[in-house]
Protein backbone atom coordinates (compact mmCIF):
# COMPACT_ATOMS: atom_id res chain seq x y z
CA UNK A 1 0.00 0.00 0.00
CA UNK A 2 1.53 3.26 -1.07
CA UNK A 3 1.22 6.18 1.30
CA UNK A 4 2.59 9.71 1.28
CA UNK A 5 4.69 10.35 4.37
CA UNK A 6 5.45 13.88 5.54
CA UNK A 7 7.58 14.11 8.68
CA UNK A 8 8.44 17.72 9.56
CA UNK A 9 10.75 18.72 12.34
CA UNK A 10 7.89 19.25 14.78
CA UNK A 11 7.69 15.75 16.23
CA UNK A 12 7.51 17.07 19.75
CA UNK A 13 6.16 20.55 19.40
CA UNK A 14 7.25 24.09 18.67
CA UNK A 15 5.96 26.70 21.02
CA UNK A 16 6.01 30.32 22.22
CA UNK A 17 8.12 32.57 24.43
CA UNK A 18 8.96 31.79 28.07
CA UNK A 19 7.57 33.03 31.35
CA UNK A 20 9.86 30.93 33.54
CA UNK A 21 13.13 32.22 32.09
CA UNK A 22 14.31 33.56 35.45
CA UNK A 23 14.28 30.22 37.21
CA UNK A 24 15.96 31.58 40.36
CA UNK A 25 13.25 34.17 40.99
CA UNK A 26 11.55 33.87 44.41
CA UNK A 27 8.14 33.86 42.70
CA UNK A 28 8.88 30.45 41.20
CA UNK A 29 7.02 27.77 43.22
CA UNK A 30 8.70 25.00 45.18
CA UNK A 31 9.44 22.69 42.27
CA UNK A 32 11.32 20.32 44.56
CA UNK A 33 8.27 19.65 46.71
CA UNK A 34 5.53 19.63 44.07
CA UNK A 35 5.53 18.29 40.46
CA UNK A 36 5.08 21.63 38.75
CA UNK A 37 7.14 20.22 35.88
CA UNK A 38 4.02 18.39 34.65
CA UNK A 39 2.10 21.56 33.81
CA UNK A 40 5.28 23.43 32.86
CA UNK A 41 6.24 20.95 30.15
CA UNK A 42 2.78 21.26 28.60
CA UNK A 43 2.79 25.07 28.70
CA UNK A 44 4.39 26.41 25.49
CA UNK A 45 5.27 29.70 27.18
CA UNK A 46 7.57 28.05 29.72
CA UNK A 47 11.29 28.01 29.01
CA UNK A 48 12.64 24.52 28.34
CA UNK A 49 15.50 24.91 30.81
CA UNK A 50 13.07 25.96 33.55
CA UNK A 51 11.06 22.80 32.97
CA UNK A 52 14.21 20.71 33.03
CA UNK A 53 15.35 22.34 36.26
CA UNK A 54 11.96 21.81 37.94
CA UNK A 55 11.95 18.16 36.96
CA UNK A 56 15.48 17.54 38.22
CA UNK A 57 14.79 19.27 41.54
CA UNK A 58 11.62 17.28 42.08
CA UNK A 59 13.30 13.92 41.44
CA UNK A 60 16.61 14.73 43.15
CA UNK A 61 15.84 12.87 46.39
CA UNK A 62 13.02 10.65 45.19
CA UNK A 63 13.17 7.03 44.10
CA UNK A 64 12.21 6.50 40.48
CA UNK A 65 9.71 3.64 40.35
CA UNK A 66 8.21 1.81 37.41
CA UNK A 67 5.44 3.75 35.64
CA UNK A 68 6.00 6.85 37.75
CA UNK A 69 5.76 9.30 34.86
CA UNK A 70 9.52 9.72 34.84
CA UNK A 71 10.05 8.04 31.48
CA UNK A 72 7.39 10.02 29.55
CA UNK A 73 9.11 13.21 30.66
CA UNK A 74 12.54 11.94 29.60
CA UNK A 75 11.11 11.15 26.16
CA UNK A 76 9.72 14.68 25.89
CA UNK A 77 12.98 16.20 27.15
CA UNK A 78 15.06 14.27 24.63
CA UNK A 79 12.93 15.27 21.66
CA UNK A 80 12.30 18.86 22.74
CA UNK A 81 15.93 19.79 23.39
CA UNK A 82 16.67 19.67 19.65
CA UNK A 83 13.72 21.91 18.81
CA UNK A 84 14.22 24.86 21.12
CA UNK A 85 15.93 28.17 20.53
CA UNK A 86 19.42 28.62 22.04
CA UNK A 87 17.98 30.45 25.06
CA UNK A 88 15.51 27.66 25.79
CA UNK A 89 12.43 29.36 24.37
CA UNK A 90 10.13 27.34 22.17
CA UNK A 91 9.23 28.62 18.68
CA UNK A 92 5.59 29.25 17.86
CA UNK A 93 3.43 26.15 17.31
CA UNK A 94 2.51 27.22 13.79
CA UNK A 95 6.05 28.11 12.70
CA UNK A 96 6.52 25.04 10.49
CA UNK A 97 2.95 25.28 9.22
CA UNK A 98 3.43 28.88 8.13
CA UNK A 99 6.86 28.25 6.64
CA UNK A 100 5.51 25.31 4.65
CA UNK A 101 2.66 27.20 3.06
CA UNK A 102 4.70 30.35 2.56
CA UNK A 103 7.19 28.27 0.63
CA UNK A 104 4.44 26.87 -1.60
CA UNK A 105 3.16 30.40 -2.29
CA UNK A 106 6.56 31.63 -3.40
CA UNK A 107 7.58 28.47 -5.25
CA UNK A 108 4.58 27.73 -7.43
CA UNK A 109 6.71 25.60 -9.74
CA UNK A 110 7.46 23.10 -7.00
CA UNK A 111 7.17 19.63 -8.46
CA UNK A 112 5.14 18.11 -5.62
CA UNK A 113 4.27 19.58 -2.23
CA UNK A 114 3.89 16.07 -0.81
CA UNK A 115 6.99 14.41 -2.24
CA UNK A 116 7.17 10.83 -3.45
CA UNK A 117 7.37 8.54 -0.45
CA UNK A 118 6.38 4.98 0.29
CA UNK A 119 5.30 4.24 3.85
CA UNK A 120 7.17 1.07 4.80
CA UNK A 121 5.63 0.64 8.25
CA UNK A 122 5.86 -1.24 10.49
CA UNK A 123 2.20 -2.09 9.96
CA UNK A 124 1.92 -5.32 11.96
CA UNK A 125 2.43 -6.02 15.64
CA UNK A 126 4.59 -9.12 16.02
CA UNK A 127 4.42 -11.72 18.77
CA UNK A 128 2.94 -10.67 22.16
CA UNK A 129 0.22 -8.05 21.78
CA UNK A 130 0.44 -6.52 25.24
CA UNK A 131 4.15 -5.92 25.46
CA UNK A 132 4.64 -4.82 21.86
CA UNK A 133 2.67 -2.43 19.72
CA UNK A 134 2.80 0.01 16.84
CA UNK A 135 2.37 3.37 18.55
CA UNK A 136 0.29 5.58 20.80
CA UNK A 137 -3.35 6.46 20.07
CA UNK A 138 -5.03 9.39 21.85
CA UNK A 139 -8.54 9.43 20.39
CA UNK A 140 -11.26 7.07 19.10
CA UNK A 141 -14.46 8.02 17.24
CA UNK A 142 -17.22 6.14 15.43
CA UNK A 143 -19.19 6.80 12.26
CA UNK A 144 -22.77 7.70 13.22
CA UNK A 145 -24.35 5.38 10.61
CA UNK A 146 -21.78 2.86 9.34
CA UNK A 147 -20.91 0.40 12.14
CA UNK A 148 -17.75 -0.76 10.35
CA UNK A 149 -16.16 2.69 10.18
CA UNK A 150 -13.93 3.76 13.06
CA UNK A 151 -11.49 6.67 13.38
CA UNK A 152 -8.39 7.00 15.54
CA UNK A 153 -6.06 9.92 16.27
CA UNK A 154 -2.37 9.53 17.07
CA UNK A 155 -0.08 12.10 18.71
CA UNK A 156 2.54 11.69 16.00
CA UNK A 157 0.74 9.81 13.23
CA UNK A 158 -2.35 11.82 12.29
CA UNK A 159 -5.87 10.43 11.84
CA UNK A 160 -6.55 6.94 10.49
CA UNK A 161 -9.79 5.36 9.27
CA UNK A 162 -11.04 1.81 8.92
CA UNK A 163 -14.14 0.85 6.94
CA UNK A 164 -14.00 -2.85 7.86
CA UNK A 165 -13.81 -2.77 11.67
CA UNK A 166 -10.05 -2.71 11.89
CA UNK A 167 -9.07 -5.19 9.18
CA UNK A 168 -7.45 -2.42 7.13
CA UNK A 169 -6.62 1.22 7.85
CA UNK A 170 -5.86 4.29 5.71
CA UNK A 171 -4.85 7.88 6.39
CA UNK A 172 -5.17 11.14 4.48
CA UNK A 173 -3.36 13.36 6.98
CA UNK A 174 0.22 12.44 6.07
CA UNK A 175 0.58 15.57 3.93
CA UNK A 176 -0.25 17.93 6.81
CA UNK A 177 2.61 19.89 8.40
CA UNK A 178 1.44 18.65 11.81
CA UNK A 179 0.58 15.06 12.65
CA UNK A 180 -0.68 15.29 16.24
CA UNK A 181 -4.36 14.40 16.79
CA UNK A 182 -5.91 14.18 20.27
CA UNK A 183 -9.62 14.62 19.47
CA UNK A 184 -12.06 13.62 16.71
CA UNK A 185 -15.67 14.72 16.19
CA UNK A 186 -18.14 13.75 13.46
CA UNK A 187 -21.21 15.64 12.25
CA UNK A 188 -24.00 13.06 12.76
CA UNK A 189 -26.27 14.65 10.12
CA UNK A 190 -23.50 14.92 7.50
CA UNK A 191 -20.74 12.42 8.41
CA UNK A 192 -18.42 13.76 5.72
CA UNK A 193 -18.02 16.85 7.93
CA UNK A 194 -15.32 15.97 10.44
CA UNK A 195 -13.14 17.79 12.96
CA UNK A 196 -9.79 16.90 14.50
CA UNK A 197 -8.19 18.51 17.51
CA UNK A 198 -4.49 19.00 16.90
CA UNK A 199 -1.57 18.57 19.26
CA UNK A 200 -0.78 15.99 21.90
CA UNK A 201 -3.03 16.32 24.97
CA UNK A 202 -1.01 13.93 27.12
CA UNK A 203 2.71 14.36 26.44
CA UNK A 204 3.38 17.36 24.22
CA UNK A 205 4.68 15.26 21.32
CA UNK A 206 3.12 17.57 18.71
CA UNK A 207 2.25 21.28 18.50
CA UNK A 208 -1.32 22.41 19.02
CA UNK A 209 -2.80 24.43 16.16
CA UNK A 210 -6.41 24.31 17.30
CA UNK A 211 -9.10 22.54 15.26
CA UNK A 212 -8.92 21.36 11.65
CA UNK A 213 -11.98 20.50 9.55
CA UNK A 214 -12.80 18.29 6.57
CA UNK A 215 -15.87 18.55 4.34
CA UNK A 216 -15.13 15.42 2.32
CA UNK A 217 -14.86 12.62 4.82
CA UNK A 218 -11.26 13.28 5.74
CA UNK A 219 -9.82 13.37 2.22
CA UNK A 220 -8.64 16.97 2.66
CA UNK A 221 -8.29 19.23 5.68
CA UNK A 222 -8.20 22.96 6.38
CA UNK A 223 -7.61 25.12 9.45
CA UNK A 224 -10.70 25.89 11.51
CA UNK A 225 -9.24 27.73 14.49
CA UNK A 226 -10.36 31.34 14.10
CA UNK A 227 -10.84 32.76 17.58
CA UNK A 228 -9.11 29.77 19.12
CA UNK A 229 -5.55 30.06 17.83
CA UNK A 230 -2.69 27.70 18.53
CA UNK A 231 -3.96 25.50 21.34
CA UNK A 232 -3.77 21.78 22.02
CA UNK A 233 -7.27 20.34 21.68
CA UNK A 234 -7.93 17.42 24.01
CA UNK A 235 -11.65 16.81 23.46
CA UNK A 236 -14.36 17.99 21.03
CA UNK A 237 -18.08 17.38 21.59
CA UNK A 238 -20.92 17.96 19.12
CA UNK A 239 -24.30 19.19 20.34
CA UNK A 240 -26.73 16.26 19.86
CA UNK A 241 -29.51 18.52 18.54
CA UNK A 242 -27.51 21.04 16.50
CA UNK A 243 -24.33 19.72 14.83
CA UNK A 244 -23.10 23.25 14.13
CA UNK A 245 -22.64 23.78 17.86
CA UNK A 246 -19.41 22.31 19.17
CA UNK A 247 -17.34 22.76 22.31
CA UNK A 248 -13.66 21.95 22.75
CA UNK A 249 -11.54 21.40 25.84
CA UNK A 250 -8.13 22.85 25.08
CA UNK A 251 -4.87 23.95 26.65
CA UNK A 252 -6.22 27.52 26.42
CA UNK A 253 -9.64 26.88 27.93
CA UNK A 254 -13.12 25.85 26.79
CA UNK A 255 -14.01 27.16 23.34
CA UNK A 256 -17.42 27.13 21.67
CA UNK A 257 -18.65 27.56 18.09
CA UNK A 258 -22.23 27.93 16.86
CA UNK A 259 -21.42 27.91 13.14
CA UNK A 260 -19.56 24.68 12.53
CA UNK A 261 -16.17 25.99 13.48
CA UNK A 262 -16.09 29.15 11.37
CA UNK A 263 -15.59 31.15 14.56
CA UNK A 264 -14.74 30.03 18.08
CA UNK A 265 -15.00 32.00 21.31
CA UNK A 266 -13.69 31.24 24.78
CA UNK A 267 -16.14 30.61 27.61
CA UNK A 268 -13.78 29.32 30.31
CA UNK A 269 -10.06 29.96 30.79
CA UNK A 270 -7.27 27.63 31.88
CA UNK A 271 -5.93 24.31 30.67
CA UNK A 272 -8.91 21.95 30.23
CA UNK A 273 -8.64 18.24 29.44
CA UNK A 274 -12.16 16.75 29.40
CA UNK A 275 -15.70 17.85 28.52
CA UNK A 276 -19.02 15.94 28.26
CA UNK A 277 -22.75 16.62 27.84
CA UNK A 278 -25.31 15.51 30.42
CA UNK A 279 -26.86 12.53 28.70
CA UNK A 280 -30.48 13.77 28.72
CA UNK A 281 -29.95 17.54 28.55
CA UNK A 282 -27.28 19.05 26.26
CA UNK A 283 -27.71 22.46 27.87
CA UNK A 284 -25.86 20.98 30.87
CA UNK A 285 -22.16 20.35 30.30
CA UNK A 286 -19.39 19.13 32.60
CA UNK A 287 -15.69 19.93 32.18
CA UNK A 288 -12.44 19.50 34.04
CA UNK A 289 -8.99 21.00 34.12
CA UNK A 290 -6.18 20.99 36.69
CA UNK A 291 -8.18 18.56 38.80
CA UNK A 292 -11.22 20.85 39.20
CA UNK A 293 -14.83 20.14 38.19
CA UNK A 294 -16.95 22.69 36.29
CA UNK A 295 -20.64 22.71 35.45
CA UNK A 296 -22.58 24.78 32.90
CA UNK A 297 -26.37 24.91 32.54
CA UNK A 298 -26.48 27.20 29.48
CA UNK A 299 -24.69 25.06 26.87
CA UNK A 300 -21.25 26.18 27.92
CA UNK A 301 -21.75 29.95 27.89
CA UNK A 302 -21.00 30.32 31.60
CA UNK A 303 -19.44 27.96 34.13
CA UNK A 304 -19.52 27.27 37.85
CA UNK A 305 -16.79 25.40 39.68
CA UNK A 306 -18.30 22.68 41.85
CA UNK A 307 -16.43 21.89 45.06
CA UNK A 308 -19.08 20.19 47.23
CA UNK A 309 -17.64 16.83 48.18
CA UNK A 310 -14.51 17.22 46.07
CA UNK A 311 -10.93 17.63 47.32
CA UNK A 312 -8.21 19.26 45.26
CA UNK A 313 -6.36 17.36 42.54
CA UNK A 314 -4.04 17.80 39.62
CA UNK A 315 -5.75 15.93 36.78
CA UNK A 316 -9.21 14.42 36.55
CA UNK A 317 -11.60 12.76 34.12
CA UNK A 318 -15.41 12.63 33.92
CA UNK A 319 -17.88 9.88 33.03
CA UNK A 320 -21.65 10.00 32.45
CA UNK A 321 -24.14 7.35 31.39
CA UNK A 322 -27.59 7.30 29.77
CA UNK A 323 -28.45 4.53 32.25
CA UNK A 324 -28.91 7.32 34.82
CA UNK A 325 -28.51 10.85 33.53
CA UNK A 326 -28.11 12.31 37.02
CA UNK A 327 -25.07 10.18 37.80
CA UNK A 328 -21.71 11.84 37.15
CA UNK A 329 -18.38 10.22 38.01
CA UNK A 330 -15.28 12.25 38.70
CA UNK A 331 -11.94 10.47 39.08
CA UNK A 332 -9.09 12.59 40.47
CA UNK A 333 -5.35 12.03 40.51
CA UNK A 334 -2.42 13.80 42.08
CA UNK A 335 0.53 13.91 39.71
CA UNK A 336 1.06 10.22 39.18
CA UNK A 337 -1.21 8.40 41.62
CA UNK A 338 -4.88 7.87 42.38
CA UNK A 339 -6.61 10.44 44.60
CA UNK A 340 -10.12 9.07 44.50
CA UNK A 341 -13.37 8.41 42.69
CA UNK A 342 -16.34 10.67 43.46
CA UNK A 343 -19.94 10.32 42.36
CA UNK A 344 -22.77 12.79 41.96
CA UNK A 345 -26.37 11.64 41.86
CA UNK A 346 -27.87 15.10 41.42
CA UNK A 347 -26.49 16.04 38.02
CA UNK A 348 -23.10 17.33 39.13
CA UNK A 349 -24.05 19.73 41.94
CA UNK A 350 -22.64 17.68 44.82
CA UNK A 351 -20.35 14.67 45.07
CA UNK A 352 -19.62 11.89 47.53
CA UNK A 353 -16.39 9.94 47.91
CA UNK A 354 -16.57 6.36 46.64
CA UNK A 355 -12.95 5.23 47.14
CA UNK A 356 -9.43 6.56 47.59
CA UNK A 357 -7.56 3.26 47.36
CA UNK A 358 -5.98 1.14 46.05
CA UNK A 359 -3.78 3.15 43.72
CA UNK A 360 -5.37 1.96 40.46
CA UNK A 361 -3.00 4.15 38.46
CA UNK A 362 -0.17 1.76 39.37
CA UNK A 363 1.27 -0.94 37.12
CA UNK A 364 0.50 -3.64 39.71
CA UNK A 365 -2.32 -6.18 39.77
CA UNK A 366 -3.94 -4.76 42.91
CA UNK A 367 -2.67 -1.22 42.71
CA UNK A 368 0.46 -0.26 44.60
CA UNK A 369 3.26 2.19 44.06
CA UNK A 370 3.84 4.35 41.03
CA UNK A 371 1.60 5.56 38.26
CA UNK A 372 1.71 8.31 35.66
CA UNK A 373 -1.82 9.63 35.64
CA UNK A 374 -0.74 13.01 34.27
CA UNK A 375 0.11 11.08 31.09
CA UNK A 376 -2.29 8.11 30.78
CA UNK A 377 -5.80 8.57 32.14
CA UNK A 378 -9.44 8.12 31.16
CA UNK A 379 -12.77 7.05 32.68
CA UNK A 380 -15.98 5.71 31.20
CA UNK A 381 -19.33 4.48 32.53
CA UNK A 382 -21.32 1.59 31.10
CA UNK A 383 -24.21 3.03 29.02
CA UNK A 384 -26.52 0.28 30.32
CA UNK A 385 -25.46 0.10 33.98
CA UNK A 386 -24.75 3.21 36.02
CA UNK A 387 -22.80 1.24 38.65
CA UNK A 388 -20.24 -0.13 36.20
CA UNK A 389 -17.24 2.04 35.35
CA UNK A 390 -13.81 1.50 33.82
CA UNK A 391 -10.67 3.55 34.23
CA UNK A 392 -7.49 3.53 32.21
CA UNK A 393 -4.04 4.18 33.62
CA UNK A 394 -1.09 1.88 33.07
CA UNK A 395 -3.67 -0.95 33.16
CA UNK A 396 -7.46 -1.05 32.94
CA UNK A 397 -9.48 -1.39 36.16
CA UNK A 398 -13.22 -1.99 36.54
CA UNK A 399 -15.77 -1.30 39.27
CA UNK A 400 -19.27 -2.77 39.42
CA UNK A 401 -20.37 -0.93 42.56
CA UNK A 402 -20.02 2.66 41.46
CA UNK A 403 -16.33 3.06 42.24
CA UNK A 404 -16.25 1.63 45.77
CA UNK A 405 -14.14 -1.39 44.84
CA UNK A 406 -11.93 -2.02 41.82
CA UNK A 407 -10.43 -5.04 40.07
CA UNK A 408 -8.04 -5.30 37.15
CA UNK A 409 -9.34 -6.39 33.71
CA UNK A 410 -6.23 -5.88 31.55
CA UNK A 411 -2.52 -5.91 32.31
CA UNK A 412 0.31 -4.38 30.33
CA UNK A 413 1.94 -7.73 29.55
CA UNK A 414 -0.69 -10.27 30.63
CA UNK A 415 -0.05 -10.88 34.33
CA UNK A 416 -2.70 -11.00 37.10
CA UNK A 417 -4.70 -13.72 35.27
CA UNK A 418 -6.17 -11.12 32.91
CA UNK A 419 -5.58 -10.46 29.20
CA UNK A 420 -2.58 -8.56 27.91
CA UNK A 421 -3.37 -5.05 26.67
CA UNK A 422 -0.52 -2.66 25.93
CA UNK A 423 0.39 -0.25 28.71
CA UNK A 424 -0.79 3.32 29.21
CA UNK A 425 -4.43 3.82 28.28
CA UNK A 426 -5.42 7.22 26.87
CA UNK A 427 -9.01 6.84 25.66
CA UNK A 428 -11.97 4.60 26.56
CA UNK A 429 -15.02 4.76 24.29
CA UNK A 430 -18.20 2.71 23.76
CA UNK A 431 -19.12 1.66 20.23
CA UNK A 432 -22.65 3.11 19.81
CA UNK A 433 -23.61 0.36 17.35
CA UNK A 434 -22.85 -2.82 19.30
CA UNK A 435 -21.85 -1.71 22.81
CA UNK A 436 -18.25 -2.88 22.68
CA UNK A 437 -15.73 -1.09 24.88
CA UNK A 438 -12.73 0.32 23.01
CA UNK A 439 -9.40 1.26 24.58
CA UNK A 440 -6.46 3.07 23.03
CA UNK A 441 -2.98 3.05 24.51
CA UNK A 442 0.73 3.41 23.78
CA UNK A 443 0.63 0.34 21.54
CA UNK A 444 -2.57 0.80 19.55
CA UNK A 445 -6.30 0.05 19.79
CA UNK A 446 -8.20 -2.82 21.44
CA UNK A 447 -11.83 -3.67 22.10
CA UNK A 448 -13.73 -5.86 24.54
CA UNK A 449 -17.14 -7.32 23.64
CA UNK A 450 -17.83 -8.56 27.17
CA UNK A 451 -17.04 -5.87 29.71
CA UNK A 452 -13.30 -6.42 29.89
CA UNK A 453 -13.25 -10.21 30.18
CA UNK A 454 -11.46 -10.56 26.84
CA UNK A 455 -9.75 -8.06 24.56
CA UNK A 456 -9.02 -8.01 20.83
CA UNK A 457 -6.38 -5.86 19.16
CA UNK A 458 -7.07 -4.28 15.73
CA UNK A 459 -4.03 -2.05 15.29
CA UNK A 460 -2.40 -3.83 12.34
CA UNK A 461 -2.20 -1.52 9.35
CA UNK A 462 -1.72 1.73 11.30
CA UNK A 463 1.77 3.21 10.81
CA UNK A 464 2.09 5.49 13.84
CA UNK A 465 5.33 4.40 15.51
CA UNK A 466 7.32 7.19 17.17
CA UNK A 467 10.89 6.66 16.04
CA UNK A 468 13.87 7.48 18.24
CA UNK A 469 16.64 6.37 15.87
CA UNK A 470 17.21 4.59 12.57
CA UNK A 471 20.19 2.43 11.61
CA UNK A 472 20.83 1.79 7.90
CA UNK A 473 22.98 -1.03 6.58
CA UNK A 474 26.06 0.10 4.66
CA UNK A 475 26.08 -3.05 2.52
CA UNK A 476 22.45 -4.21 2.12
CA UNK A 477 19.98 -1.90 0.43
CA UNK A 478 16.78 -2.91 2.24
CA UNK A 479 18.09 -3.58 5.74
CA UNK A 480 17.16 -1.05 8.44
CA UNK A 481 16.80 -1.26 12.22
CA UNK A 482 14.57 1.26 14.04
CA UNK A 483 13.99 2.11 17.72
CA UNK A 484 10.48 3.16 18.84
CA UNK A 485 9.00 4.85 21.88
CA UNK A 486 7.54 2.19 24.18
CA UNK A 487 7.33 -0.32 21.33
CA UNK A 488 10.78 -1.82 21.16
CA UNK A 489 13.26 -2.16 18.32
CA UNK A 490 12.37 -3.70 14.95
CA UNK A 491 14.39 -4.70 11.91
CA UNK A 492 13.17 -4.17 8.35
CA UNK A 493 14.78 -6.88 6.21
CA UNK A 494 13.77 -7.16 2.57
CA UNK A 495 10.18 -6.10 3.19
CA UNK A 496 9.59 -7.89 6.50
CA UNK A 497 9.59 -6.37 10.00
CA UNK A 498 10.87 -8.37 12.98
CA UNK A 499 10.71 -7.17 16.57
CA UNK A 500 14.05 -7.82 18.30
CA UNK A 501 13.98 -5.86 21.61
CA UNK A 502 11.18 -4.56 23.84
CA UNK A 503 10.87 -1.40 25.94
CA UNK A 504 11.89 1.95 24.50
CA UNK A 505 13.94 1.24 21.38
CA UNK A 506 16.61 3.90 20.96
CA UNK A 507 19.97 4.10 19.18
CA UNK A 508 20.52 1.24 16.72
CA UNK A 509 22.93 0.19 13.96
CA UNK A 510 23.81 -2.48 11.43
CA UNK A 511 27.36 -3.86 11.42
CA UNK A 512 29.12 -2.14 8.55
CA UNK A 513 31.18 -5.25 7.76
CA UNK A 514 28.83 -8.15 8.50
CA UNK A 515 25.19 -7.25 8.08
CA UNK A 516 24.05 -10.36 9.95
CA UNK A 517 24.91 -8.48 13.17
CA UNK A 518 22.67 -5.64 14.32
CA UNK A 519 22.65 -3.58 17.51
CA UNK A 520 19.92 -1.91 19.53
CA UNK A 521 19.77 -0.01 22.80
CA UNK A 522 17.48 0.73 25.71
CA UNK A 523 17.56 3.75 28.01
CA UNK A 524 20.75 4.50 29.98
CA UNK A 525 23.14 2.72 27.64
CA UNK A 526 22.01 -0.89 27.66
CA UNK A 527 23.32 -2.20 24.32
CA UNK A 528 22.17 -5.47 22.73
CA UNK A 529 23.60 -7.46 19.82
CA UNK A 530 21.52 -9.63 17.50
CA UNK A 531 22.52 -12.19 14.89
CA UNK A 532 20.06 -12.66 12.02
CA UNK A 533 17.47 -10.76 14.07
CA UNK A 534 17.73 -13.24 16.92
CA UNK A 535 20.16 -14.65 19.50
CA UNK A 536 19.94 -11.37 21.39
CA UNK A 537 22.75 -10.76 23.88
CA UNK A 538 23.36 -7.71 26.06
CA UNK A 539 26.93 -6.55 25.56
CA UNK A 540 27.03 -3.24 27.44
CA UNK A 541 25.31 -1.30 30.19
CA UNK A 542 25.61 -0.54 33.88
CA UNK A 543 26.99 -3.78 35.33
CA UNK A 544 27.63 -5.33 31.91
CA UNK A 545 30.78 -5.21 29.81
CA UNK A 546 32.95 -3.64 32.48
CA UNK A 547 30.76 -0.52 32.75
CA UNK A 548 29.75 0.66 36.21
CA UNK A 549 27.57 3.69 35.49
CA UNK A 550 24.49 4.61 33.51
CA UNK A 551 24.60 6.20 30.13
CA UNK A 552 22.36 9.04 29.01
CA UNK A 553 18.63 8.53 28.49
CA UNK A 554 19.45 7.95 24.80
CA UNK A 555 23.06 6.80 24.74
CA UNK A 556 24.82 7.51 21.47
CA UNK A 557 26.19 4.56 19.56
CA UNK A 558 28.62 5.15 16.72
CA UNK A 559 29.33 2.30 14.27
CA UNK A 560 33.00 1.58 13.76
CA UNK A 561 34.30 4.41 15.94
CA UNK A 562 37.09 2.17 17.17
CA UNK A 563 38.48 -0.90 15.41
CA UNK A 564 40.40 -3.70 17.07
CA UNK A 565 44.16 -3.72 16.70
CA UNK A 566 44.21 -7.52 16.60
CA UNK A 567 41.95 -7.71 13.56
CA UNK A 568 38.80 -8.60 15.50
CA UNK A 569 36.06 -7.73 13.03
CA UNK A 570 32.87 -6.12 14.15
CA UNK A 571 31.11 -3.13 15.56
CA UNK A 572 32.47 -1.28 18.58
CA UNK A 573 30.71 1.55 20.23
CA UNK A 574 31.54 4.94 21.66
CA UNK A 575 29.36 5.10 24.76
CA UNK A 576 28.42 8.66 25.68
CA UNK A 577 27.93 8.16 29.40
CA UNK A 578 27.18 11.76 30.27
CA UNK A 579 25.59 12.81 27.00
CA UNK A 580 27.59 15.50 25.22
CA UNK A 581 30.00 15.84 28.17
CA UNK A 582 32.11 12.69 28.19
CA UNK A 583 32.58 9.86 25.74
CA UNK A 584 34.01 6.47 26.62
CA UNK A 585 35.50 4.03 24.14
CA UNK A 586 35.35 0.43 25.21
CA UNK A 587 36.76 -2.71 23.66
CA UNK A 588 36.57 -5.94 25.59
CA UNK A 589 37.22 -9.51 24.63
CA UNK A 590 33.73 -10.42 25.86
CA UNK A 591 32.29 -8.29 23.04
CA UNK A 592 34.22 -10.03 20.29
CA UNK A 593 32.50 -12.39 17.88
Amino acid sequence: MKKILFIPLIFIGLFSLPTYAQVSSPVIPDTAGYPYWISMMQDPSVNFYAVQRAFNLYWKDRKVTRSSGWKPFKRWEYMMRCRINPDGTRPAPDKIWNEYFNYLKTHNQVRSPEGDWDNLGPFTIPNAKGYQGLGRINAIAFHPVDPNTIYIGAPSGGMWTTHDYGQTWTSNTDVLPTLGVSAIAINYDQPDIMYIGTGDRDAGDAPGLGVMKSDDGGQTWFMCNTGMGNVVVGRIIVHPENPDVLLAATSGGIFKTVNGGDLWYKTLSGDKKDIVFKTDDPSVIFATGNGAFYRSDDTGETWQQITAGLPGGERAVIAVTPANSNVVYFLQTAGSVYTGTYRSTDGGFTFEERSTSPNIMSWGCDGGDGGQAWYDLDLTADPLNANTIFTGGVNCFKSTDGGITWFIVSHWWGDCSVPAVHADLHDLEWDPHDGRLFASNDGGIYYSPNGGTSWYEITNGIAISQTYKLGQSATVRDLVINGYQDNGTSTFDNGTWTNVIGGDGMECAVDQFDYHYTYGTLYFGSIFRMYNNGNTVQIAGNGVGGINEDGAWVTSLYPGCRRSTDHVRGLYQCLALQECQSTRHFLDKDHRR
